[in-house]
């Protein structure tokens, strides 16, 4: 069983794609024998600010049942759905803000890998607009696995990743997406590219031939067939067309946040990467590079305030 898939977290809430979402886990789970946990996290604060800020004589409390109903029947959904998939999974139903939550879940049930759809309340086009997805990206420290709507997932009756597209730079965040690569079963990476983007400067095309060189000599070193290649273009758009025409099966980039140095595969590209991209996306951090999140106080994740009587 690779570690990688041996303790899944999925954050589920009311879009189609995170229907997929919990799908795609599902079948990975059940590929891997990995255990999977299923969340949803209840944010009934901004309505009750809301409702306290209008000046209303209104007991919040009927509206926040009404979402904690929501939130439950959401993993209901979910629960059906992974034992279809023949996976018996863990709910959990949380209140508070979403990101923070599920990044603690991981941290607390000492999960391996995150699974989220790309888009929520606020569509496709807002992705990365405050969403939940881009504050588990930005604040995990295990690997988060995005899948957008209509996602291109292989065949039932394959496995869903055989072909592995990475791309590559000097960091620390692509060194260990490399060894989280390497450390896939065989049966999931049977064909693994890695690519790194160069500049028009010579010095740049030395530098990306050096780092794509330095990561198949890894791969040949634990006995993985692998090849590299450097290509021209803006990094997220030549990497998926790369991807594309490999017809890869999985897509897999190092990302430091906004804050790295040195990097040619930074947070933004990551960004562009998971939004635009038709394949799952495998985004790796390291633990030094992840952002302490701010924490929201106890009281507004756990307690209904008293309703205004203004």
């Amino acid at each position: 069983m690779s570690n990688v898939f041996s303790r899944i977290l999925v954050g589920v809430d009311d879009s189609d794609v995170s229907s997929e979402a919990v799908a795609f886990a599902t079948r990975l789970a059940a590929e891997h024998g990995g255990r999977l946990i299923i969340c949803n996290s209840v944010n009934w604060l901004p309505v009750v600010t809301q409702i306290a800020s209008s000046g209303a004589i209104i007991d919040p409390t009927p509206a926040v049942d009404d979402l904690k109903a929501e939130g439950e029947a959401l993993l209901d959904r979910a629960m059906e759905i992974a034992e279809r998939g023949g996976v018996i999974a863990q709910r959990v139903a949380l209140e508070g803000e979403p990101a923070l939550n599920l990044l603690e879940q991981a941290a607390e049930r000492k999960c391996s890998l995150i699974v989220m759809g790309t888009h929520g309340r606020q569509g496709a086009e807002r992705l990365f607009a405050g969403s939940t997805t881009e504050a588990v990206l930005r604040g995990s420290a295990i690997p988060v696995l995005t899948v957008r709507a209509g996602t291109t997932i292989a065949a039932p009756g394959k496995r869903c990743f055989e072909t592995i597209v990475a791309g590559v730079d000097e960091s620390e965040p692509s060194n260990a997406a490399i060894h989280t690569i390497l450390d896939l079963p065989a049966e999931d990476r049977r064909h693994v590219i890695f690519y790194s983007v160069a500049g028009a400067r010579e010095d740049e095309a030395d530098q990306a031939h050096r780092v794509v060189g330095k990561a198949v000599g890894l791969a040949n070193a634990r006995g993985i067939s692998a090849k590299g290649r450097v290509i021209a273009g803006h990094p997220d758009e030549a990497l998926i067309a790369s991807a594309q025409q490999q017809g890869a099966d999985l897509i897999v980039l190092g990302s430091h946040g906004r804050h790295g140095l040195h990097r040619l595969f930074l947070g933004s590209v990551a960004e562009g990467v998971v939004r635009k991209s038709p394949l799952p996306v495998l985004v790796v951090r390291t633990r030094e590079d992840v952002p302490v999140p701010e924490r929201i106080p106890a009281g507004a994740r756990t307690a209904v305030p008293e309703p205004s009587h203004a």
